[in-house]
Order: C-alpha cells, then structure tokens, then sequence
C-alpha cells in the first residue's frame, strides 16, 4: 500500500499516546482487529466519520486528521452498456444487469477501487424493472453486500439491485452511499432545517447506532430497489 498520511497520522498518535492497536479498536468499539486491519491491511480503505470521530477524541486530536479528503478514485468507468435481449422464456424479454467488483457494506465501510469492472451477468424481466421498479434497465447494477448492520432486511451476501440513475437521497429511501469511509448500505434521513445540509444513516440492526454527515460528503452511489437472497 501507498504511504497514506492519514495512517501514518493514526500510527504517529497511537506511539505518542502509549497504546497499542488493540486497545484503540476497543476504545471505539470495534473488534480487537479493526485499528490494525486499518493500518496493515486497508481495509476499510477510509475510516468512517463515527470512527474518525471517536478515534479524535481518543487522541487528542482534530477528526479532520484522520479523514481522507475524497473516495479513492475509481477506474473511468467503459461506455454505457445498453441492456440486451438474452435467451429465455419465450415472449417474456430479459435485461442483462452486471454486477460489478464493489462491495456495499452493512457494517463498517470498505470501498473496491474494482467498482467499475463487471464479475457476472444477470438476466432479469425487463417488464418487472420498469414496471415495477420504474427503472431504466441501463441504469442498474448488482453489488453484493456484506456485514451485519442491516439485518434482518440486508444479510451478509445478499445481492442489491441500484438504480444508479437515482443519486439525490430522500428520506426513508434504502440507498448505497459513499459516507466518507466506503461504500455502505444505510435507509437515509434527510435532515430537515439542518445547515450545512445533512443526512443521518440509519442500519436495521439496533446493535448499530444511526451516524450523521454531511450531505456534501455523502456520494450516493443509487437507490436500491430489491434484494435478491438465497432462500
């Protein structure tokens, strides 16, 4: 991994403070190994704005410090694939959905810089995502979510289908957003009268508490329409 400043940040104040990884990843609730996957691994690329938070108070320092400016960047993206016709039940069209490299997290935020780059193919009825999703079969992808945070609605594995043509948040909506951390999967609250403009991000495991950022901050990636599960 490139040298990143703001790991090297987190490690200079980690020495300065005397403790070690595992007892910081505690501090802020997070598994004993969450600080040192961090740091070691890169993963999640980016600290969450609730973890860059409490990490900043932890020690002694300004939350800014330990949060990276922007999303890693992504690969440019290959031109706009037409959804296509594929071989199926006679009379019934199928659309072609990619599901691409990234993951959503229901949980801590990680970020595949692979996003862009398609792993499979779906072939979905075309009727049932314009009628029913009112969507553009252009406009979809598939990413597979993972973490616990979202439960019982979103479990580990489950597949998303985004509507990635729908990137303003509304309140109550289920969307994939870049929250400053990675790509995660939250219901979004638009926070009303709030100035600067705000979101609060809420999961449906009550283990997990609802985090605020900045709507400015917050990428939305698309609005997820369905769940696709293993029975």
């Amino acid at each position: 991994m490139e040298r990143d400043p703001v790991r090297q940040k987190l490690r200079d104040l980690l020495w300065q403070r005397g403790l070690t990884m595992k007892e910081a990843s505690a501090a802020i609730g997070r598994s004993p190994s969450y600080v040192h996957q961090f740091l070691a691994r890169g993963t999640p690329r980016a600290l969450g704005y609730a973890d860059a938070d409490r990490l900043a108070a932890l020690l002694g320092c300004k939350a800014a410090e330990l949060r990276h400016a922007a999303p890693p960047k992504r690969r440019p993206q290959k031109r706009r694939r037409r959804a296509m016709p594929a071989a199926g039940i006679p009379g019934v069209p199928l659309a072609a959905v990619p599901e691409v490299a990234g993951e959503a997290a229901a949980g801590p935020g990680a970020l595949n810089e692979e996003f862009a780059e398609e792993k499979a193919r779906w072939y979905l009825p075309e009727s049932m995502i314009r009628h029913e999703g009112d969507a553009d079969p252009g406009n979809l992808r598939i990413l597979r979510a993972r973490g616990d945070s979202m439960e019982p609605l979103v479990s580990d594995g489950d597949r998303l289908l985004v509507d990635i043509a729908r990137r303003a948040p509304g309140t109550g909506e289920l969307a994939v957003l870049w929250d400053g951390g990675g790509l995660v999967v939250k219901r979004v609250e638009v926070l009303p009268h709030a100035e600067p403009p705000r979101l609060r991000l809420h999961s449906a495991n009550p283990d997990y508490e609802p985090y605020t950022c900045l709507a400015e901050e917050a990428h939305m990636v698309g609005k997820v329409l369905w769940t696709l599960r293993r029975a």
